[in-house]
């Protein structure tokens, strides 16, 4: 039924690690500024695979037209959690994560653009049962627990993070040139902190880093290990190896990894059981062999 395992299972804890950036980024978000948090987990990361790249002697200077790919393949995920961390500032992590159910679709509607084919009604009908799925879990959770969901300018920029993020699998797709994958996701990785750290050098000379507390860097290095650098690196192999909607199916699981391991769980079942079901089919009808 499925063309690999091993894809599923990278997305599988791909899925489950960037779950936790929702709680995590909104309780670092209330220390740190969330172009300095984007900054310190982009470079902690570029310079963990820098040295894994040194010791396993694979570090080479990329040519000029690999460099440009590397930044056009950093980009959406830069953009999005740049988006997602400045967003967290004036949102909740169970509203962003109900906003992110979104990416599937707008995966699916990039498809459609970059192909000029609409594709199967099958796989449009697994996107929008999906969506509703997921959604249902948060909005239940939500109105259970009086979280205010009232739109402001926060979501906006999350939603165009959204969008960045839905093309990312596009992306990796067309930029990868089959070479090794500790390498192409190291010097994206590289890429984006080398943009970063040209665009923040007045606000990373101006803060204050005596601020940064204990709980504060250890959220930053969950951040930069798990949800950067080893997030990253099992996205963009199974990125691509699978088909972008079926990559975008995992997304439908984040809002349940957020619910199922937040501090205060109130779950309606008469809602989360339909929903549960809704998502799981979704799933199942986006991961059959093409």
């Amino acid at each position: 039924m499925f063309k690999s395992a091993l894809p599923h299972l990278q997305m599988f804890i791909f899925t489950f690690v960037i779950a936790m950036t929702f709680p995590i980024g909104k309780q670092l978000m209330l220390e740190v500024p969330p172009m300095i948090a984007t900054w310190l987990r982009y470079i902690i990361a570029a310079t963990l695979f820098t040295l894994l790249l040194t010791a396993t002697r694979r570090l080479t200077l990329p040519t000029r037209s690999d460099l440009l790919r590397y930044t056009l393949v950093c980009l959406p995920s830069l953009l999005y959690f740049t988006a997602m961390f400045s967003a967290l500032t004036q949102t909740t992590a169970f509203a962003t994560s109900a906003l992110y159910t979104s990416v599937p679709l707008i995966t699916g509607l990039l498809v459609v653009l970059t192909n000029r084919h609409l594709g199967k009604l099958s796989t449009w009908a697994a996107l929008g049962l999906g969506f509703i799925g997921a959604l249902t879990l948060v909005v239940q959770q939500a109105s259970e627990s009086s979280a205010d969901i009232t739109w402001n300018s926060g979501y906006s920029l999350f939603m165009l993070g959204c969008v960045a993020m839905a093309a990312n699998p596009l992306v990796i797709k067309a930029c990868y040139r089959q070479e090794d994958f500790m390498v192409f996701t190291g010097w994206s990785l590289i890429a984006a902190s080398l943009i970063l750290s040209v665009s923040l050098i007045p606000d990373i000379a101006a803060y204050n880093w005596k601020n940064v507390s204990t709980n504060a860097w250890l959220a930053t290095l969950y951040l930069a290990i798990f949800a950067t650098a080893i997030s990253f690196f099992l996205f963009q192999k199974a990125s691509v190896r699978l088909a972008p909607e079926q990559v975008s199916a995992y997304i439908f699981l984040i809002p349940v990894f957020v619910l199922l391991t937040g501090e205060s769980i109130t779950i309606n079942w008469a809602y989360a059981i339909p929903a549960l079901f809704a998502v799981s089919l979704a799933m199942l009808l986006l991961m059959r062999k093409k």
